[in-house]
């Protein structure tokens, strides 16, 4: 066969009738070469042509290895300040995120003990977090330490589904009773040398995924980043639910020194979700609503600092805006604010203050961390939001914690006070609250497991507008939760881990009554056969499983059961220096029963991709 391919190509250029004109420029050209090649002197044969291409790419190599060890200073994350109680928080961090067997950022929260996702079909479909029966008003979402509001089509709950892990560098999960909040924090480049990432993605269906980031930083102080990432999600459970979605980031930087940096950034995403639509022409046949719209996050950040350390005082000044136009709405929400805090090695005090245009004009929040002596941390938060109507949110939330001898410890939290679910709904009004936990843990490299008790009290909370035919969740008395998770590493290449959850006596609306996660992992870089530590594999396998409860409530009240279901998920992944191939696959056991009901997770579904970073 290929040896017949340049007669076939001959064939294709007579056929074209490109054969004939190209053949008029060659010949000439030919001819023309010879003559100038007779006329140049022939060179010594003891010296090296190529020494001056060579020594320029010998230095251009040698200068990007030295600008890789040059460490430049980036911007503090904001609203993350310590110290913090153990058992209180759980963090991902960008080797979490590239190896957490993750599409979404709700992927990564389905990990945190407790949280049960509204999967809303496949990659791209809603998928809100739902958390000890608290709905819509489960989780608080914060972007580079802004505070991100639900708006558009949802203006009570947040999609997670629609963040891009490709700009996300770190995800930070503060655990509360009845509540866990989410601090997402973009890419932070802190090397003199340029860094560039590309990945691709292919999967079942025509599922389609590409990403690319730049990033730059001066010695001066100026820096730039840009990324990109497009997503095609198409029809794989009903006879429409296609979703794609573009985003770009862009963020320009001036960060002389770690005591001064002025940053700007520009996040716009443009989903387009059809509705999902299970049997065409029948009544009702639209069980998920469909919108085609553009959000942006516009933020300007200064921060001032009075040491390199991070220890004294430091001020934040922010101001974002948020834009949502589709879907037959258009809002935008300024916000203006910042963060004023003092450190020292055993305790910060801090403050926040934000004004919103929309729903919350005000937003006050005072903090307070402090580790007195080495087993004992204790925090606080006092917060108080004033929102349209003439309604207030006004609560706390305390923690404390012993680190004892050889990794146990032991931590109770609380938050207490009054709280409007809904600033978005004006006929909502404030709740009281009163909910506690202890949780017990213990940490080793080869084993460790933590084990808490909850009681939440009486709520009522909101459903997800994504969701019409689910448009009530029946108000929650007060529960009891016992949540466990254990992680067990017998070799240094085999880890199980997993959680458990189980309410006793009585179950809210849209969680199950016993929920379990848990994973199988081999990771290994094989040091023998790769010493230098450039080769890594690792094989994934996931199980989550739930027994039978209420996902919510139909019109007129009616109960709408959530059937028990279990889902298995597999991984392969393989990084070989800086570059990786994943397969990822879903629903392995084909289970017909989905998270949410008619929302079908499709069987066997696979999407197979790569990532490539460079630093150049």
């Amino acid at each position: 066969m290929f040896r017949r391919l340049p007669e076939r190509f001959l064939a294709a250029l007579v056929r074209t009738r490109v054969f004939l004109p190209l053949t008029l420029v060659l010949v000439p050209l030919t001819l023309f070469v010879s003559r100038l090649h007779a006329q140049i002197v022939e060179p010594d044969t003891t010296s090296d042509t190529l020494a001056i291409d060579s020594t320029r790419s010998t230095a251009e190599y040698l200068k990007q290895l030295r600008n890789v060890r040059v460490r430049l200073p980036v911007l503090p994350l904001p609203g993350v300040e310590g110290p913090q109680p153990p058992l209180t928080r759980i963090v991902f961090t960008h080797d979490s995120i590239e190896w957490g067997n993750a599409a979404t950022v709700g992927d990564l929260l389905a990990q945190v003990p407790g949280v049960f996702l509204w999967r809303g079909g496949y990659i791209g479909r809603p998928e809100p977090v739902s958390f000890q029966g608290r709905g819509a008003t489960s989780a608080e979402y914060y972007l580079d330490g802004i505070p991100y509001v639900a708006a558009g089509v949802d203006s009570v709950a947040v999609d997670p589904a629609l963040f891009s892990l490709s700009f996300i560098d770190r995800i930070e999960v503060e655990r509360w009773p009845g509540q866990i909040r989410v601090y997402l924090f973009t890419r932070q480049h802190d090397l003199l040398a340029a860094r560039s990432r590309i990945a691709i993605a292919r999967g079942d269906n025509n599922y389609a995924r590409y990403e690319a980031v730049l990033e730059r930083r001066f010695l001066s102080g100026p820096g730039f980043d840009l990324g990109g990432d497009y997503l095609s999600s198409p029809t794989v459970s009903g006879q429409s639910s296609t979703y794609s979605n573009t985003q770009v980031w862009a963020r320009g930087s001036y960060i002389r020194s770690p005591k001064f940096g002025v940053q700007y950034q520009l996040i716009r995403s443009a989903p387009n979700r059809r509705p999902y639509v299970i049997s065409p022409g029948a009544t009702g046949d639209t069980i998920g609503l469909g919108y085609k719209a553009r959000r942006t996050e516009a933020q300007f950040r200064l921060s001032l600092r009075d040491r390199e350390d991070g220890l004294g005082p430091r001020i934040d000044l922010l101001y974002a805006r948020s834009a949502w136009d589709g879907g037959g709405l258009d809002q935008q929400i300024n916000q203006l604010g910042g963060y004023l805090t003092f450190r020292t090695p055993s305790y910060s005090i801090g403050g926040s203050a934000f004004h919103r245009t929309r729903w919350t004009p005000l937003d006050l929040r005072g903090t307070i961390g402090w580790n007195p002596i080495a087993p004992f941390t204790a925090s606080a938060e006092l917060v108080h939001m004033h929102h349209f109507g003439g309604r207030s949110s006004d609560y706390a939330n305390v923690a404390a914690g012993l680190q004892l001898v050889r990794g146990l410890a032991i931590t109770g939290t609380a938050r207490v006070g009054k709280v409007v679910a809904a600033p978005a709904i004006v006929s909502d009004t404030a709740q009281e609250v009163r909910d506690l936990q202890g949780a017990l843990g213990w940490n080793r490299a080869r084993l460790g497991f933590e084990v808490s008790y909850s009681r939440t009290s009486a709520f009522a909370p909101f459903s997800y507008a994504e969701f019409p035919l689910i448009p009530r969740l029946a108000p929650a008395p007060e529960t009891e939760w016992l949540t466990g998770a254990a992680r067990l590493a017998p070799l240094q290449w085999l880890t199980m881990e997993g959680w458990y959850s189980n309410t006793r006596k009585v179950t809210p609306d849209g969680v199950p009554p016993r929920h379990t996660m848990g994973v199988a992992t081999i990771r290994s870089k094989f040091l023998r056969q790769f010493p230098s530590g450039i080769f890594d594999v690792k094989l994934r396998l996931s199980m989550e499983t739930w027994s039978a409860g209420t996902l919510g409530r139909d019109a007129v009240g009616n109960p709408i059961p959530l059937p028990a279901a279990t889902y298995f998920r597999s991984l392969v992944q393989i990084q070989l220096d800086r570059f990786q191939i994943y397969w990822d696959r879903i629903n392995l056991t084909n289970q017909k029963h989905a998270y949410v009901t008619g929302f079908g997770i499709p069987a066997y579904g696979s999407n197979f991709g790569v990532r490539w970073e460079f630093f150049n």
